[in-house]
């Protein structure tokens, strides 16, 4: 767990703005409002810019710059504007739009239900089903190309719907900060706490073998279970016992206007605390305690 209200790392400053030309953005809005220390000008003495003046940092100083002139009230404010900036926040934004044209290109191709052909990362598996069905080539190609499209079309659809789920969160609660570049295990500082955002497609085969038909309604009434869950069952290599943002899918064609509808209705202000176990491979079961959001997206 990162925390940014008091103070902030070179690191945190990379993870936050992602890009020198983001940082020095940041510190020409921030200069704005109060005294930048550090930050240097050279003007432009030839060319159709002469006379302009502009930020001379190198790249070297520019993340110590950042560092040493961090507030938190202000700097959350200018980085939230820059994001309103970003392709895609305004991707999040167009969602509506986007997600209707996809859902109709859908159903023009007679594809059914929106819902995963085969697992992600299982496509040898299924071809190999499909070879060991009893008909021709013919048939068994137009079946792995058609299961094909439909995996492609529903990753830009789940692209779609990130970004729109993103954006609805961003807008949720002002104390939320936003990365701008991300990268694995932020994406979000809420309260000044840093939170990974996790998308899952349900509540983990576990949790659905545990309580059978009735696994849907479950995980509704007790969203913190799905957490406990979901982190009790993570792979080993991409273990962790940090804050999370989790977003889960207890159904796969849940509609823009529903999940607008679910997450107006969450608290993005106080945490749950998970209690979970994991058995590690090599240093055995340990036990972990984590605050976490969970949004639970359903028809």
């Amino acid at each position: 767990m990162e925390y940014i209200k008091s103070k902030l790392s070179e690191d945190l400053a990379k993870k936050i703005l992602g890009s020198q030309d983001n940082a020095t953005n940041y510190l020409l809005e921030l200069s704005k409002t109060k005294k930048v220390n550090g930050l240097l000008f050279k003007t432009i003495s030839r060319g159709k810019n002469k006379g302009l003046s502009i930020p001379n940092i190198s790249t070297k100083d520019i993340w110590k710059i950042v560092v040493n002139n961090w507030d938190y009230e202000i700097s959350k404010d200018i980085i939230r504007g820059i994001f309103r900036e970003t392709e895609k926040y305004k991707s999040g934004k167009d969602a509506n739009n986007v997600m209707d044209l996809l859902v109709k290109e859908w159903e023009s191709l007679r594809f059914g239900k929106i819902d995963w052909p085969f697992s992600q990362g299982d496509f040898d598996g299924f071809v190999q089903r499909i070879n060991s069905e009893n008909t021709n080539g013919l048939v068994k190609d137009e079946k792995v190309k058609v299961a094909a499209v439909k995996y492609r079309r529903i990753k830009e659809i789940n692209t779609v719907r990130n970004d729109f789920i993103e954006t609805l969160i961003f807008e949720k609660n002002e104390n939320i900060l936003p990365t701008l570049n991300h990268r694995r295990g932020v994406d979000f500082f809420i309260n000044g706490i840093s939170f990974d955002q996790k998308v899952s497609k349900s509540p983990t085969n576990q949790f659905k073998n545990k309580f059978k038909d009735g696994w849907k309604q479950e995980a509704i009434n007790n969203p913190a279970l799905v957490a406990e869950y979901l982190y009790q069952y993570q792979d080993e290599g991409r273990f962790g016992a940090d804050p999370r943002l989790l977003v889960v899918y207890l159904d796969e064609d849940v509609s823009i206007k529903k999940i607008r509808e679910i997450i107006k209705k969450i608290d993005l202000n106080k945490p749950i605390e998970i209690n979970f176990s994991f058995k590690h491979k090599v240093q055995g079961s340990k036990s972990y305690k984590v605050p976490c959001f969970v949004i639970l997206l359903h028809n």
